[in-house]
């Protein structure tokens, strides 16, 4: 109990988010003139209720086994409908000819997409759940796409079988942002087995990601808003549920905190690391605290050991793009306020400790997050102030970025037992070609090791990055300290480093080209990653640092380029366009505007 109530000490900072949210989300209304659903219907939109409430017309509680309300008027509750059911359902031959009789055709005739248009939104309607759908870059169409890439006529859908806004964008979130990726459940069934999924706390952020994903594809202002309350909804939701002291429910916790972190991504109103700052400090703070719930397992101190990393991406993600000059590590117009501050205090109690609770297996990651956290500093401090030839204060960063490289350079050699890294191939045109570089991918121990490395990369491309921009700008003060031979070097880690990066990405995220015979080799690596999604975001950022890196070939940058915009059309997450767009102005060239990503039914 003591941790527990710690625990809750941590989310406190989540708060001040929810109290953030609901302000902008009367402000977003007020400004829209949008007829946002009362509480009431919200609630009632959150899960099919009892048919004794239909007729009532008031809200349930979905208490069970029978809802307050049946209680109250003395009659039976017919009980509720299964939600994940309704969603991934076997449309049964007995549905089929009811609903074939209510719109009054023959059992002969066939229609296709049965999710139908919610009253309440234009959103788009789901796809099939045995394939994540793909949507064109610049989609705005309401109609859904099927697997073959023809458009679907809308089917006239009963209401006995038709899903809600709410329902249509839990599973859009399924689809998109769970089913396929790594350590997740394959198909829709699979999904039964996870007891997150039918937790309201889950399930109301889950349905906040899926709005705000459909919002940023369509530019539905309507689904942004209901978002933004959903989102306050699963913000109160999630402070409550840290009340339970049952330690099965601690799974949920993390992942719904996580989940937060992600809506923040997803939207990204032009700050999106902020709100996700918050929220990864406060799941750190939670895992710490229930580190004893874990007891031996290693599963704890990893958890929190990549909150930190994630931390670190975020805060680096948010240092360039916020930048006038993105794309540089030294830029010539700083920032005083980027050196202030950027890494919170508690984080650098949180690395601390897990170095300390770090196990010899595990002491690489604890190591690693700690020449991160200097990198960041450094690179926050070169932005906050112009650099001279010449000054003390030059030569100073140059040697800390040395510095930096050389431990980072012995860092990777010294690898060995889980920490080795093997790459495979695979001769000819067996990968598609945009889905895995240059036909090339990555196995690991396990998906933990994975995206150690996956940090471990960018942040290798970025101080080499600052080395040879220091040399072309500065040579007086970089004559001294940074040899020819190192120069070299940097460029040849650059071009080698941002290969590897690219090499990584079919182990964290699954492009939806690719089908069951790749994945099988794909998914060696297993194990580790907690939530798949998680890795999304700072996934993002490495494809942007590693086609945008100096010295890289073109090739590169526009295989990253294409992979960022696919998960933008893929996911709907906003700061993949906007990284995507930085990417872009990085060279001259510029590729289609449009990718059309194609899914064929297994």
């Amino acid at each position: 109990m003591a941790c527990l109530r710690q625990a809750r000490l941590g989310f406190g900072l989540l708060k001040e988010t929810l109290a953030c949210e609901l302000a902008a989300a009367k402000s977003f209304q007020a400004q829209e003139s949008l007829a946002l659903p009362s509480s009431g219907q919200m609630h009632m939109e959150a899960g099919k209720h009892s048919k004794t409430v239909e007729f009532t017309l008031d809200g349930c509680d979905k208490v069970r086994p029978q809802c307050t309300q049946c209680v109250r008027v003395g009659k039976q509750c017919p009980g509720y409908r299964d939600q994940l059911s309704l969603m991934f359902r076997d449309e049964s031959t007995k549905v089929i000819q009811k609903a074939h009789a209510q719109w009054g055709v023959l059992e002969s005739s066939e229609n296709g997409d049965a999710s139908g248009s919610s009253p309440t939104s234009s959103s788009p309607s789901s796809q099939s759940s045995r394939s994540r759908a793909s949507i064109a870059s610049s989609a705005s169409s309401t109609s859904p796409i099927s697997p073959d890439g023809g458009r679907l006529v809308p089917a006239r859908v009963p209401r006995e079988v038709q899903a809600t806004s709410v329902d249509r964008a839990v599973q859009f979130y399924l689809e998109h942002y769970v089913i396929g990726l790594p350590d997740e459940a394959r198909t829709g069934q699979e999904l039964h087995q996870e007891r997150w999924v039918f937790s309201p706390t889950t399930r109301d952020v889950m349905a906040a990601v899926g709005f705000a994903s459909q919002s940023n594809l369509t530019g539905n202002k309507e689904l942004m808003a209901l978002a933004r309350q959903q989102y306050g909804i699963a913000l109160r939701g999630t402070a409550s549920s840290l009340h339970s002291a049952n330690p099965q429910d601690l799974d949920i916790s993390i992942r719904a905190v996580v989940m937060l972190g992600m809506f923040e991504i997803v939207r990204d109103d032009g700050l999106p690391t902020k709100g996700a700052q918050t929220h990864i400090m406060g799941g750190a703070a939670l895992m710490r605290n229930l580190l004893p719930f874990f007891q031996s397992s290693p599963e704890g101190l990893r958890g929190l050991l990549q909150l930190c990393f994630s931390m670190v991406a975020t805060v680096m993600c948010s240092v360039q793009q916020l930048s006038p000059e993105p794309n540089v590590m030294i830029p010539t117009c700083p920032v005083p306020s980027m050196g202030q501050g950027i890494l919170p205090p508690t984080f650098f109690e949180q690395i601390s400790f897990g170095s300390t609770m770090a196990t010899a297996e595990d002491m690489p990651s604890a190591e690693l997050i700690g020449l991160l956290s200097r990198f960041v500093q450094l690179s926050a401090r070169v932005r906050s102030q112009l650099l001279k030839d010449g000054q003390p204060e030059t030569a100073s960063v140059l040697r800390e970025a040395l510095d930096i490289e050389k431990h980072l350079d012995s860092w990777e050699r010294n690898q060995a037992g889980i920490w080795v890294v093997v790459e495979e191939q695979v001769e000819g045109d067996f990968f598609p070609a945009d889905a895995v570089f240059e036909g090339s991918y990555h196995a690991y121990a396990d998906m933990w090791t994975a995206r150690v490395w996956t940090n471990y990369r960018f942040a290798r491309i970025l101080v080499n990055q600052l080395l040879l921009e220091a040399i072309e700008r500065f040579p007086g003060s970089s004559l001294p300290i940074v040899s020819a031979e190192q120069q070299q070097k940097s460029y040849d880690v650059i071009k080698r480093v941002s290969r590897d990066t690219l090499v990584s990405i079919p182990t964290h995220y699954r492009h939806p080209r690719l089908k069951r015979q790749h994945r099988e080799l794909i998914e060696k690596t297993r194990g580790g990653a907690g939530i798949g999604a998680a890795q999304i975001p700072t996934l993002l950022f490495q494809l942007k640092v590693a086609g945008a890196a100096p010295g890289v070939p073109y090739k590169n940058w526009a295989w990253a380029l294409a992979m960022i915009r696919t998960i933008w059309a893929d996911t709907g997450m906003l700061q993949a366009r906007r990284l995507g767009d930085l990417l872009e102005k990085s060279r001259e060239g510029n590729l289609p505007s449009t990718v059309f990503v194609k899914v064929e039914e297994e």
